[in-house]
């Protein structure tokens, strides 16, 4: 990971300790399937982050993107800095 990844990763990290209570010891290379997020969670999350960081962000891509460093590339690839 760069660190040009560092502050929008820990943005996210911080969304999903906060308000979907995954451990603390979530990184960054944690997968949403370690953290038994079923497609109703990944439903929720592409909802949060595209009001957020005001994109589209399917459910399908937070699956494909697997993990918050995908989700980092996932959302640099739409414009999204940080």
């Amino acid at each position: 990971m760069t660190t040009s990844t560092l502050p929008l990763a820990d943005v996210l990290l911080d969304i999903l300790r906060t308000d979907y209570e995954v451990p603390e010891a979530t990184d960054v290379d944690t997968d949403f399937e370690s953290l038994e997020f079923d497609s109703l969670v990944l439903v929720e999350f592409a909802v949060a982050l595209s009001r957020r960081f005001d994109v589209d962000i399917e459910d399908h891509e937070l699956q494909e993107a697997g993990t918050i460093a995908g989700t980092v590339e996932l959302l640099k690839s739409k414009g999204i800095q940080g």
